[in-house]
């Protein structure tokens, strides 16, 4: 029965050893951080609407990761279905899943999934009404976690990590556009429409740079923005920020997953691609710092950052990191009103 979101309650029973046992490490059990990226950060929105994750961590943070809504009971299970008959199981014989070895589990996952248009199947939370009983952030911000302080981030050129590995985005012309950006938008949305007004907003953008900054904004932004929305109806502090410090690769830029080694401080480590140098280094001391503030306090504010105030449906206060941190209001307000016209369904559900 809690088959759904097994992966949820491996995180509520470390959670709760941090609770047990984190003061003989010399850690305030009263003073736990969760954060994530990608579907880290998914996991921490889940996890605060989880009723059997209240009052064990006191701060959250979702870098370019969200959980709009999880997937309902009856998706789910047809995802079952559909995962058990790449394996060449009726439901009846589950029990031979045991006997299985991991990879092949793993190889069934590549198998069509049943609901979404696109990629394999989807595993992720369920509205189970066992261990969630409602949907992360929708109708609105959980009420359980209103006392939470939040950051939510995202980085300005998400989709160039996914769509950046094939030559063929690089080298689209004007005419080809439409039909490779409407798959890539997830929302229904007329691609023409989109392409025109993206030329009108910027019209030095070649079709490859509408390709990356709409999909970025349809499909990988749109959710950080209404949650970042939810909250600030709530009144619950979100602290929003958008890295635009871009990557040594000129196609990449500020790629989904560059805001880790920034904020973790490991641009000098093998395999960071954020560049190595003073320049680099300075970015990772503004967000990793900033992190360790909030981690203790709450509050991201600390010296040599511009102030941080929490995001605001009037004024949509952001900091945008790059070489020099700043406070935009409501950066790429265009493109964000251009999608708040259509039904955003988080990609699971």
């Amino acid at each position: 029965a809690d088959s759904g979101n097994v992966g949820m309650l491996d995180l509520v029973l470390a959670l709760r050893w941090v609770r047990d046992n984190i003061a003989a490490f010399g850690g305030d059990p009263g003073q736990v951080m969760v954060f994530g990226q990608s579907g880290g950060g998914a996991k921490i929105a889940t996890l605060m609407a989880m009723p059997a994750a209240r009052g064990l961590f006191h701060r959250a943070a979702t870098m370019s990761g969200q959980q709009v809504t999880a997937s309902g009971p009856m998706n789910a299970t047809e995802r079952a279905r559909a995962w058990l008959e790449a394996l060449k199981l009726r439901p009846d014989q589950m029990g031979e899943l045991t006997a299985l070895p991991a990879a092949r589990l793993v190889e069934a996952l590549d198998a069509r999934d049943p609901i979404l248009p696109f990629g394999g199947i989807y595993f992720g939370p369920v509205l189970d009404e066992r261990s969630l009983t409602r949907h992360p952030f929708y109708p609105d911000a959980p009420p359980q976690s209103a006392a939470i302080p939040m950051i939510i981030g995202n980085t300005h050129d998400e989709t160039r990590a996914f769509l950046g590995g094939d030559e063929a985005n690089f080298t689209l012309g004007w005419d080809e556009l439409p039909a490779r950006l409407g798959p890539n938008l997830r929302v229904d949305i007329s691609p023409d429409l989109v392409v025109a007004e993206y030329r009108r907003l910027y019209p030095h953008y070649s079709p490859s740079e509408v390709l990356f900054a709409a999909s970025t904004a349809s499909r990988s932004w749109r959710g950080a923005v209404i949650e970042a929305e939810a909250r600030a109806r709530q009144g619950a502090p979100a602290y929003v920020y958008q890295l635009d410090f871009p990557s040594p690769d000129a196609r990449l830029r500020a790629f989904h997953g560059l805001d880790i080694p920034l904020v973790f401080d490991n641009v000098a480590a093998p395999g960071s691609r954020t560049g190595r140098g003073p320049v680099a280094q300075g970015v990772a001391d503004a967000m990793s710092e900033a992190f360790l503030a909030f981690a203790r306090t709450g509050d991201p504010n600390r010296a040599g950052l511009p102030t941080w105030s929490p995001y605001a449906l009037e004024r949509r206060q952001t900091m945008i990191f790059d070489v020099a941190p700043r406070m935009e209001d409501d950066p790429r307000g265009a493109e964000r009103r251009l999608f708040a016209k259509v039904p955003y369904v988080q990609p699971g559900t």
